[in-house]
């Protein structure tokens, strides 16, 4: 495991340009939000449909870029490795909108069953919609309808919030091979995903697991660190690069580690990484 951090650490360190598309995506799809919101229904639609469709491309260039890079670590022209965007778009476009709809259903699916787990074993929180709308306006009105909770209501409230954390961790962790599994074994989005799940549960799961943990927690140290310190538009604008700089980090370990233990072949493929 050590060897595979320090590995795609070098590989982050050569490959940096995978940085630009990260960058200029959360720029142009902020805006493109940004400018997005109010008007009517059919307005807000389109531009969800529209923000699937930016999505779909930069995912589709980006993981190939990522694939391309892993498969060769030793390419002379690191910089070179952007023109791969424009051919992972046209290769995987349609299966990176699946693996978006596939996401969809599955987070969809994980935090419906929590719902009713949760209504079951925790019960409703007993808050009116309107005052639950007001609270969530401000930090003021928030911190006046905490303060008007009883000592049940607010146990449940903590009880609700550990559920939907560990859906969403569950979440997280079930589609965490999803994008290397497209883009080194199967192209189908559906066929993918079991592909995914079937290799997640393999022989090395507890590695998986130690992959994953190292990967939620580090980067939620990293979310921490970020609000505590980005207070000032100095120490704000060095932790934007250094969260930039390690969500590629992630993605180049998640997809080294997959190609190493699930994709590569050859004498070395069950080399642990």
């Amino acid at each position: 495991m050590l060897n595979c951090i320090r590995d795609s650490f070098r590989l982050t360190n050569k490959y940096i340009i995978l940085a630009t598309p990260l960058i200029l995506f959360s720029l142009l799809s902020s805006l493109y939000i940004l400018f997005s919101i109010g008007g009517n229904k059919i307005s807000l639609i389109i531009a969800l449909v529209l923000f699937t469709l930016m999505l779909g491309a930069f995912l589709s260039g980006w993981f190939f870029m990522i694939r391309e890079g892993i498969k060769n670590p030793e390419m002379e022209e690191p910089n070179f490795l952007i023109k791969d965007f424009p051919a992972g778009v046209g290769e995987y476009f349609l299966p990176a909108l699946g693996l978006i709809v596939v996401v969809f259903v599955i987070a969809s699916a994980l935090l419906l069953a929590a719902y009713f787990a949760g209504m079951k074993l925790i019960g409703d929180i007993g808050i009116p919609t309107d005052v639950l709308a007001k609270g969530m306006e401000s930090y003021e009105g928030l911190k006046s309808m905490l303060l008007s909770l009883n000592k049940e209501q607010l146990v449940r409230i903590n009880a609700w919030n550990l559920l939907l954390f560990g859906t969403m961790t569950l979440t997280y962790f079930a589609i965490m091979f999803y994008a290397p599994a497209m883009f080194f074994k199967e192209k189908n989005p559906v066929k993918a995903y079991f592909v995914s799940l079937k290799d997640l549960f393999s022989r090395k799961f507890l590695l998986n697991v130690l992959l994953f943990l190292t990967l939620f927690f580090s980067y939620f140290i990293l979310s921490i660190l970020t609000t505590i310190f980005g207070l000032n538009i100095i120490t704000h604008f060095v932790f934007t690069i250094i969260n930039f700089y390690y969500l590629v980090f992630m993605a180049v370990l998640l997809f080294n580690y997959y190609y190493i233990n699930y994709a590569r072949i050859g004498s070395q493929i069950d080399k642990l990484c």
